[in-house]
């Protein structure tokens, strides 16, 4: 009997404990839900064919989850991948893109609803932003009446809504109140643990937030110190919790060292010097424009020009500047967050100060990243207003409306693209009005719960409006992807490779195709490649991959642009080609339900088709390589000194033969133009570049390069240029492809032809551009026979591979003679070399591949992938941790002492 009343009495306690929480299930759902709405109607999958796919989440996240999740699931390695730019360590990647904890969530889901998982983690990090607000305004603040209103027009705030294309950063805005109740507890309570375990938890799920969140909490600390926080502001209090203030910053710092560190290596290899930034003073955008961003539904791209993400609600609009006039809030308060709001957006305004936000780099689209900081401050003013209500006059609150009306009519005679009559206009005036009159009917009858439920119906219409009209814009200006453009594309690619490796169970080889989705493909077949895309560069094999002719974007490189010699030596051994869509079928010129058979796509180098894949809607076609060279082989000792350098890819992929081999053989020979014909294109000299312009405007103009086929070898074409202006280009008069433009500057692959057949490629110049120039055109035959040869001569001493795990890799070779043997991994610290179980230092081969010396006779080789650093960032972080355990035992303590002090009294 005792044991049922105590199961009662725990399952009472827990509904009673659960029932008083309730504030925050509420906070969670509420904008969950609007979200999902707006999903809704936006047409998301399975109310539509959309999918949340948008932007990087589309090219980049997804696919990164993809690799996640094999590797997870021990189909791949946590720290290093073979999928990306010939090889890659994950753990800047991890720390970039997916240390979020929300990760989970795409783990645990089905492969098959990878979207419809992302969609659930984008809901529960907007519901989990919302519940920390909720606690910060509610629990810490002591706001009681508008702690739920808030914390909901923070979770759906117009950076929340943009950013869920970059979920990784949307952490930041879950962590951000947290970290300020615990600068706050810091410096009212001595409590430091409320700071170090949100600001690590920061620095661990994104670090580049991290880094702003750090610059912020600088600031916050201070305002709050000096101006906000009611204790002594002296000098020797300053000393003391500034001191505090930053042990706990390093300890946070020292606790998520086991990833910081690596990721520093990680960065080291390219990232620190992605951008040549210019730190010259000078304005981003016209002040008095700014504040249009925090009007509803005044969406204008996030492309690199675009303006500052602020909106934050319209009632927000309205208490701000209540705020200040409040009679119930102290002026030191008032200008503690004054001066805090206005540094953030001078911040934004100077673009020096902006770069050092942005970790010292320009931002790559998506500017003034924290924002969301700015409006954090709006809705917390108005917040503080709106419980405070009995501080403000009726007609202070009359004023602000009639105010925000005549600004937002006035707004609209300045005639900005992005602000229109009914969606910006009359949509502020209305909400402006309704929020108006419930601030009156609130303050009439302060406290009356049936007016804290109307004003939160009146902000979910709001938030669902905006939410929805913010995604058509988006939508508008960078679309977002079908879910079957998705899930159909990579379940077909998936299926592809899986059948090639059930074709072919060598330990190690390439695959590559000649169409892309994205150039993260790779990552989520679950193939090798050399194409890849991340903000997390290696560039010395980007740049190599680059001087050899593949197309190249700064930060990403894709398998376009190959030839012979840089299909065998890295190694891509299968190439998947699309099949051509089936048409259908004429009878009497009228489309019958009947379908031709699909085309089959041929490849350019090879013939040997072996597999076709896929319906009569969707067919792969894999073409084997029979030249392929394994990962690693044994080359000339001169390879160790090959330099690869200057604009003539050819000579660079003569470079790489020679040195690979040791002769001096021209792989690659120039083919002489026979002439060079104009119609309608003017030529002058602009600097080392020939330019061409149109005679007459609007009408055909373009150069013909003819020249003679010598041999009926390959023959390639390259126009290297610095003015990339886009051209089409025709090969015997039939469309070839486009040049420049797009990551289309690369080798074409032009054909064979008859000895002696005279050959003609155009130029087009197009009517956008109205302008081409060419530092030189480079045309090229493959002398195909001496290629054979050096190929057969390189496969003769091949590094066995016997165990393949992409990091850790064992094997034999076997060398006539002290040299090198050259792999096509990338050149990354973090390998640790064993030649007979001896530890051996390799050699930097073109700057960007990693090369063995071994020395004559049959050895095993063995290579072991663990991140720099990473050892020495888990002691710092061991080390930390039991100082903050130690802290917080401290803290606990002293805790019971006043406790017991105070029952004492």
């Amino acid at each position: 009997m005792k044991e049922k009343k105590a199961t009662i009495s725990l399952n009472f306690n827990l509904f009673s404990y659960l029932y008083s929480k309730r504030v925050y299930f509420w906070a969670f759902l509420i904008p969950a839900l609007v979200l999902l709405i707006a999903y809704i109607i936006f047409g998301v999958n399975p109310w539509g064919h959309e999918s949340v796919l948008v932007l990087d989440l589309n090219g980049q996240y997804v696919y990164y989850y993809e690799n996640l999740r094999d590797a997870f699931y021990g189909n791949g390695s946590l720290v290093n991948s073979f999928s990306r730019n010939l090889s890659g360590e994950t753990i800047g990647m991890f720390a970039y893109y997916l240390a979020s904890p929300f990760s989970i969530i795409v783990l645990l889901i089905p492969r098959a609803y990878i979207t419809e998982a992302i969609l659930i983690m984008q809901l529960c990090k907007a519901g989990s932003a919302s519940v920390a607000m909720c606690h910060y305004l509610g629990k810490h603040r002591g706001l009681h009446h508008g702690s739920l209103i808030f914390s909901v027009i923070y979770a759906l705030m117009a950076y929340m809504v943009v950013q869920l294309m970059d979920p990784m950063w949307l952490d930041g805005l879950i962590l951000l109140p947290l970290i300020c109740k615990g600068i706050e507890k810091l410096i009212d309570e001595n409590k430091l643990l409320y700071f170090i375990i949100p600001l690590t938890l920061m620095f661990i799920a994104n670090f580049y937030i991290g880094w702003m969140i750090a610059i912020f909490s600088i600031l916050y600390f201070l305002a709050y110190f000096f101006a906000i926080s009611k204790t002594e502001c002296g000098f020797v209090q300053f000393l003391v919790k500034g001191s505090k203030f930053a042990i706990s910053g390093v300890l946070s710092a020292a606790c998520a060292a086991w990833l910081l560190v690596p990721l520093y290596y990680s960065l080291s290899l390219g990232k620190f010097e992605f951008t040549d930034p210019n730190f010259s003073m000078k304005t981003q955008f016209d002040f008095i424009d700014f504040f249009v961003n925090l009007l509803p539904n005044v969406y204008d791209t996030c492309r690199p020009e675009g303006s500052p993400v602020v909106y934050c609600g319209v009632l927000t609009i309205i208490l701000v500047p209540l705020y200040f006039l409040n009679n119930n809030i102290t002026l030191r308060q008032k200008i503690g967050y004054g001066i805090l709001t206005l540094s953030i957006i001078l911040s934004m305004y100077m673009s020096t100060v902006d770069i050092v936000w942005h970790g010292l780099q320009v931002p790559n689209w998506l500017p003034y990243r924290y924002s969301f900081m700015f409006s954090f401050l709006l809705i917390v003013m108005a917040a503080q207003a709106f419980e405070r209500i009995e501080g403000i006059s009726y007609k202070e609150i009359g004023v602000m409306f009639f105010l925000l009306a005549f600004y937002v009519l006035y707004v609209d005679k300045m005639e900005r693209e992005s602000v229109t009559l009914l969606a910006t206009v009359w949509f502020t005036v209305l909400f402006g009005a309704l929020y108006a009159l419930m601030l009156y009917l609130y303050k009439k009858l302060y406290d009356q719960q049936p007016f804290h439920i109307a004003i939160l119906l009146i902000i979910i219409i709001e938030l669902v409006i905006s939410s929805c009209y913010t995604m058509f814009q988006i939508d508008k200006d960078v679309v977002y992807s079908k879910r079957t453009s998705y899930n159909r594309y990579i379940t077909l690619g998936r299926n592809t490779v899986q059948k090639i490796y059930d074709m072919d169970n060598e330990p190690f080889y390439r695959i590559e195709s000649n169409y892309h989705r994205t150039v993260n493909d790779a990552m989520a077949f679950g193939s090798y490649g050399v194409s890849h895309s991340s903000s997390t560069l290696n560039a010395g094999p980007i740049e190599l991959l680059h001087k050899l002719g593949f197309s190249y974007g700064g930060h990403y490189i894709k398998y376009k642009g190959s030839t012979y010699v840089t299909d065998a030596i890295f190694g891509i051994k299968y190439v998947m080609e699309k099949g051509l869509t089936p048409g259908y079928v004429l009878k009497d010129g009228v489309e019958t339900d009947e379908k031709n058979p699909p085309e089959v796509a041929t490849n350019k180098h090879y013939n040997d088709l072996v597999l076709a894949n896929g319906d009569n809607a969707d067919i792969l076609y894999v073409y084997e390589n029979p030249y392929a060279l394994p990962l690693g082989f044994m080359a000339d000792s001169d390879i160790a000194d090959v330099v690869i350098e200057g604009d003539n890819p050819f000579e660079c992929q003569n470079k790489l033969m020679q040195g690979l081999t040791g002769d001096d053989i021209e792989y690659f020979n120039r083919i002489e133009l026979d002439d060079i014909l104009t119609e309608n294109a003017k030529p002058s000299t602009y600097g080392t570049h020939t330019k061409y312009v149109p005679r007459v405007e609007g009408e055909n103009s373009h150069i013909e390069h003819i020249f003679t086929a010598p041999t009926s070898d390959m023959i390639y074409m390259y126009l290297p240029s610095n003015y990339e202006r886009k051209v089409n280009v025709w090969l015997n008069h039939e469309f070839l492809d486009y040049y420049f433009e797009g990551g289309n500057k690369v080798i074409q692959t032009l054909g064979r032809f008859e000895p002696g057949e005279e050959v003609s490629l155009i130029t087009t110049i197009t009517e956008e551009k109205n302008e081409v120039l060419f530092a030189d055109r480079y045309f090229y035959y493959l002398d195909e026979a001496a290629f054979k040869e050096a190929d057969e001569k390189l496969k003769q001493h091949p590094w066995e591979i016997e165990t393949f795990e992409e990091d850790h890799i064992t094997g034999s070779v076997t060398a006539d003679e002290d040299g090198i043997l050259f792999t096509t991994i990338s050149w990354e610290p973090g390998w640790k070399i064993l030649v007979d179980g001896v530890e051996t230092e390799p050699v930097k081969i073109a700057d960007a591949l990693i090369g063995i010396p071994v020395s004559k006779g049959t050895h095993t080789v063995e290579m072991k992938f663990f991140p720099k650093g990473m050892t020495v960032g888990i002691i710092i972080s061991a080390a930390a941790i039991i100082v903050v355990i130690m802290i917080g035992i401290m803290e606990k303590r002293r805790e019971k002492v006043l406790l017991n002090r105070l029952y004492e009294l």
